[in-house]
């Protein structure tokens, strides 16, 4: 039986940014998590599943980080997961981050997003 646990439109600001003024300022995101695993029966043990506190932890643990790059924080989010839950038959891991502001003057772009799937 294959299983998704997802995490949607998780708030964060980040200290993320090629620019100090976004390191210092702190950029809002929304992100996305789905992780999918095997497993032969469901068992009714919160060890034998995603516990969806501990993605959060993950999360709110990594927004203190500073990173240059949304893609950096995607992907260490990802290891991150694989390693926390390596005794889970993950299939799959994406994450998608959304950034709805940048700091580029005039921009007509309302939102957007990178996505990385392990």
């Amino acid at each position: 039986m294959l299983i998704l646990v997802s995490v949607q439109k998780y708030r964060a600001f980040l200290p993320i940014g090629w620019f100090e003024d976004e390191i210092r300022i702190k950029t809002e995101v929304f992100i996305d998590v789905e992780i999918s695993y095997q497993v032969e029966t469901v068992a009714d043990d919160l060890n034998q599943t995603i516990d969806y506190s501990e993605i959060h932890q993950i999360l709110r643990s990594l927004s203190h980080r500073e990173f240059k790059l949304l893609e950096t924080f995607g992907q260490i989010f990802l290891e991150e997961i694989a390693q926390r839950f390596q005794h889970i038959a993950i299939q799959s891991r994406r994450i998608r981050i959304h950034k709805p502001q940048i700091l580029e003057l005039g921009s007509d772009c309302e939102l957007q997003f990178i996505e990385i799937q392990a």
